[in-house]
């Protein structure tokens, strides 16, 4: 394991345009680039990243007879019966009005069943009722994905309740790497791929009863030599567990601090939601979330749907504090995504584009008391839209503060921050004011980290849009960082 993580962090290193030293020889650095924090992102979780929010479909046999897990019954295909062909555009034409930018479709949950015409067992679409047969579930959602210029991801559970082979060598050679690498082969790119976490427990497992196969995950599953085979098929795929972890709770919230840095024997839920300041990998939090109280769909739990505005709330305690959101939206029996639930996604996607896109900041006057120098590190950077360029300041001022020059008086709700975060995560803590005048100033906010996005309401107080606060400056003042701070982008809404 520790062999890994070196491989991560040299792997790192070649890919930033950073000083190097060697036997007393430097090579230049004319740009004056800061050195970076490490851990540092990869490429591929940089894309993931910017990628934020995105939808997750639970729909199977579960969705036929009212389960969450499917481990609870013998195996039976024909479970799974549509009668008409499930409207997968439909499901990708309502996260996409919610503001997602991609869709990871549940491929195979732990009841083993697979939604593709898969050669790994027989427990699969091939043998299902109705038309099931004739439904190719990542096919759909894939060509959906690609026909709205969304990124298409998929699940597969690594457990497999139903499977005779489960906890033997067989299982993985024969089934679960075979499911791996048809889904990664056959449709198309992908930005992402689930594993959960999940595994042995009880089930049927090819007999007649229920039983209990217990493993050890890290061995069995050999999650290192995994992460190389999706990646020689996927290049730009991240993966489960492995470049970004679970927050902690499927309740839609990531931790006030949030440090992308972990490691992978850390545990417990408040270490996975507010991730480990010295942690040696880069591993950033996605939160997971469903839109009623389950995951697969129930006439019942339809009276269960999350309101606009709740689900606004959850993504300022997910996107807004450091971390990617993965939101789920169960399609019922007919195929279809409930209509108050497509209604709600829409409403979602409004107040998104009514709250956070009319950025005050933008293009604004922006003055720092300290500046690195030499180099293009002008405190102008922070409001001129590049994501490419920031602000930052010398080696060792870890304290700092700049201030916003909104032109006029604006009533503001949010106040968006990003770290340059390609060169690691740094600051620790920082606080946000504002002024009428640029003399007297009162609290906006006060946080800790920042990391990869963080936004902030008035007093922190993400249930409430509020009346707002008056403000012609905005000065944020860095009061803690492990370095110098590098700051990519600040706006104001």
């Amino acid at each position: 394991m520790i062999a890994k993580k070196l491989r991560l962090l040299l792997l790192a290193t070649l890919i930033l345009p950073v000083p190097f030293s060697a036997q007393g020889q430097t090579l230049p650095n004319d740009g004056n680039i800061p050195s970076p924090v490490f851990p540092v992102p990869t490429e591929r979780q940089m894309n993931w990243l910017e990628t934020e929010f995105y939808g997750f479909t639970h729909y199977g046999p579960n969705t036929f007879v009212g389960s969450e897990w499917g481990n609870d019954r013998k195996p039976n295909a024909k479970e799974y019966a549509p009668q008409t062909m499930p409207d997968c555009d439909g499901w990708v034409e309502a996260m996409q009005s919610a503001g997602m930018k991609g869709a990871v479709v549940v491929c195979k949950h732990h009841d083993g069943f697979c939604l593709w015409p898969t050669e790994s067992t027989d427990f699969s679409v091939l043998n299902s009722a109705g038309v099931g047969p004739q439904v190719d579930i990542p096919k759909l959602v894939s060509e959906a994905c690609a026909k709205r210029g969304m990124k298409f991801g998929a699940y597969i559970s690594p457990w497999d309740a139903s499977n005779e082979h489960y906890a033997t060598k067989k299982y993985i050679t024969d089934v679960f790497m075979k499911q791996i690498t048809e889904i990664c082969k056959n449709y198309g790119d992908m930005f992402e791929i689930w594993f959960d976490g999940a595994n042995g427990g009880t089930g049927f497992y090819g007999g007649s009863s229920l039983t209990t196969r217990t493993i050890d995950n890290a061995t069995y599953y050999d999650w290192d030599n995994l992460l190389d085979s999706i990646h020689k098929m996927q290049p730009e795929c991240v993966v489960w567990g492995r470049e970004f972890r679970w927050c902690g709770n499927e309740d839609g919230y990531s931790g006030k601090t949030c440090w992308s840095n972990y490691h992978l024997n850390a545990g417990g839920e408040f270490n996975l939601n507010t991730g480990v300041e010295d942690g040696l990998i880069f591993m950033p939090s996605e939160v997971d979330v469903r839109t009623t109280s389950k995951w697969f769909w129930t006439s019942a739990d339809e009276a269960n749907i999350k309101s606009s505005e709740r689900l606004f709330q959850i993504y300022l305690e997910s996107v807004g504090r450091n971390a990617t959101l993965i939101m789920n939206c169960a399609p019922n029996t007919s195929g279809t995504l409930p209509a108050k639930l497509v209604t709600n996604l829409a409403g979602l996607g409004d107040l998104i584009e009514a709250r956070l896109t009319n950025d005050f900041a933008a293009g604004k006057t922006v003055t720092a008391d300290k500046t690195r120098t030499p180099g293009n590190f002008a405190a102008g950077n922070i409001t001129d839209g590049n994501k490419n360029t920031y602000w930052a300041t010398n080696d060792g001022e870890k304290t700092a503060s700049f201030t916003i020059d909104l032109g006029e008086t604006k009533t503001i709700h949010y106040v968006m921050l990003q770290e340059y975060i390609r060169l690691g995560q740094r600051v620790k803590s920082f606080t946000i004011e504002t002024s009428t005048d640029n003399s007297s100033w009162q609290t906006f906010a006060s946080g800790t980290t920042i990391g990869y996005k963080r936004i902030m309401a008035l007093n922190d107080n993400t249930g409430s849009y509020g009346s707002g606060q008056a403000a012609r400056y905005v000065r944020v003042k860095i009061t803690d960082s492990k370095e110098c701070p590098l700051i990519q982008t600040v706006s104001v809404y």
